[in-house]
Formats: structure tokens, sequence, C-alpha cells
């Protein structure tokens, strides 16, 4: 049985501190925050222990998980710092805000004896993994055409009020790419496999004056096989709608949306064959994932399996993200995204 310490108590503390709660080969020792009464609420909550400074969880000899769920600009450091102490580490997303820090903490991880499971965690959604097991075994739906990934959700001035990390350059490293849609982009990958490279153009549209960030972005990747995907996300809609992802074959179409998959044949209506489970902590729209995937690196951590999401098979959608920023920062061209530099695995 792993200790686990939560450092960051915030949206998404929560969800990982329920996924530890269910899990047969982790508990809950630990909530960090430098926000004390934060800490105080989810020791509470799950009775565990509260402590306020990421450097006394790091150095407690009883904590053997370290889950970084703090803002961006801290991710890459505290993860090497767990490592550097002895702890293995649930990464949030994004494992680092720029190539540079990724590169920095990746050599790191190879160098140490250390797991890292970076939380691209809507890989495991029922109709995601569905999708994937029809992709690589039903022949009927013929050769893969064309991939589009959409997310349009809903960012207020309240949300970034709450939070003056959020909507920076220097602390969150960008906005609806970096946070909202990485996910998406990494299920584009998923089926498309490792880019060649990228067009992307972001945008501010609605919250000129309360943000440096985009709030609207779209892109083009290209892949082998003159495979092509196609990308939007926003974060100016009425409201948040669950992400959309569709691969169109010569014979078929796979749609994930509304939390569902819907098969579409040739001169056939749409039909639903997959739901994903909405009974989960956290927004209905993000997901379920997260108890999977963690639940997965805690068998690891004993034993009793011997693959997890690790940092390895997050190496090509991190890089994408880069990427997408730098075709942005340069008018659209295309940016070639080098294959000696990733290690992709689906």
């Amino acid at each position: 049985m792993k200790k686990a310490c939560i450092v960051g108590y915030g949206s998404i503390g929560p969800v990982h501190a329920h996924a530890i709660d269910l899990c047969e080969d982790a508990t809950l020792y630990a909530v960090c925050d430098i926000d004390k009464e934060a800490a105080d609420k989810g020791a509470k909550e799950h009775n565990a222990k509260a402590i306020y400074t990421f450097e006394e969880a790091v150095k407690d000899p009883d904590i053997d998980v370290i889950h970084i769920c703090t803002p961006h600009f801290l991710h890459a450091k505290m993860a090497m710092d767990a490592i550097e102490n002895g702890k293995d580490v649930v990464l949030e997303k994004p494992a680092a805000m720029t190539k540079e820090e990724f590169e920095k903490l990746y050599e790191f991880y190879l160098n140490h004896d250390k797991k890292i499971l970076v939380c691209f965690q809507n890989r495991t959604n029922p109709c995601v993994r569905m999708m994937k097991e029809l992709f690589h075994n039903d022949e009927t739906l013929g050769a893969l055409k064309g991939i589009t990934g959409t997310l349009r959700w809903c960012r207020m001035r309240d949300y970034y009020d709450r939070a003056e990390w959020r909507g920076t350059w220097d602390y969150e490293g960008g906005g609806v790419i970096i946070n909202q849609s990485s996910h998406l982009v990494d299920m584009m990958l998923l089926f498309g496999g490792s880019p060649e490279g990228v067009k992307a153009s972001i945008s501010t549209k609605l919250l000129e004056d309360a943000i440096e960030v985009e709030d609207t972005a779209d892109a083009l990747f290209f892949f082998e096989n003159d495979l092509r995907a196609s990308y939007f996300a926003t974060n100016t809609y009425s409201s948040n709608l669950p992400y959309e992802l569709e691969l169109s074959f010569e014979n078929s179409i796979l749609r994930y949306a509304d939390n569902f998959l819907y098969r579409i044949d040739k001169g056939e209506m749409p039909q639903v064959i997959c739901s994903d489970n909405k009974n989960h902590p956290g927004k209905d729209y993000w997901g379920s994932g997260h108890q999977t995937v963690i639940n997965d690196f805690y068998m690891t951590l004993e034993g009793k399996r011997d693959d997890y999401l690790s940092i390895d098979k997050a190496v090509s959608s991190t890089y994408a993200l880069y990427a997408m920023y730098e075709s942005a920062r340069n008018n659209g061209k295309r940016i070639d995204i080098k294959k000696d530099k990733l290690k992709w695995t689906k």
C-alpha cells in the first residue's frame, strides 16, 4: 500500500483525492497546500495529514508518491524535486510550460529510477478506448482519411480572477491550447500518431482586457501518408461541452461527442455504440479517466501490472503543444516536429 500526498488542493486536487480513495493499492496520507485553509479542508475530508509547505512534503519519509496539482509554472520543478527526494510522481498536465523546461524534466526522469504519470487521462474514457479498439481491429472501417477535434468551453473573468497565475504567459504558459484543450490534442495524436508538422493560429477574442493568453486557437496537423487533422478550441462559448473527436474512414465515421460514441456507416443513421460513465468527481465535461490512470499507476508500483501512462507516452502530445505556439508566434508558419526528439508510444 503506497502513501500519497496531494500538493495543491484547488480545483483538480479533490479529483485526485477521490481517485486515491478508490484505489486498493494507495491511501491518501497527506494534503499539502500553502493555503492552510485548503490543506486543512482536504485533510479533514479524507482523514489525512495537513502539510503547509512542499519542502516538508518531499522530505517526509512516510510519503511514497507526490501528486502535483499546482499551477503550471511549478509542475516541472516540483516533479524533479520530488524525484530527487525518492518519490514517484503523478503530474497534472502540462508536464512543463516550455519545450526547454520539458526537455530538462524528461532528461532528469531518464537519469533517475522513479516513475512519472502524466495525467492525459481522457485516453482511458470508455468511449475513447472503444474507438481505439475499433481503430486497430475493425477492418470494415477502411483506411483512416482524416481527424477532427473540437473543444467549446466557457471561461469568463471570474475564472481568471480566482487565481492570479491564470491567463498569464509566465505562469500558465498559454491559454486554451496548453490548459483546456491539451487532452483533445493528445486524443487526436492517439489515432494520428506522431505528427510531422503543424500550422496554428491563436487569438484573444473575448477577454482582451483581462488575460494575456489566447482564448481561441485553430491548427492543422500533418502526418504520414497525407493524413491531416484539423483542430479548433475556444473558451468563449456560452457553456461547457464535452470534447468532440471524429475519425473519418473510407467506409465509416466514428464520432465522440456529448460523452457518447457514435458510429456512422455509409448510407446509415448514426448509432450510439458506447457512453461514458458520468458518475465521477469533477466537471461532467472533463471525462472520467482520472480514476483509471491513477489506479493503473498504483497497480504498477505494486507490481500488479507492467504498464501505466508514463511521461514517455506524453512526449509527442507535449511537443505538439509547444509546436502549435511556435507556429502561432510565426504567423501560422508550418513547424516541423523532429522525430528524433520523440519517444511516441500509443
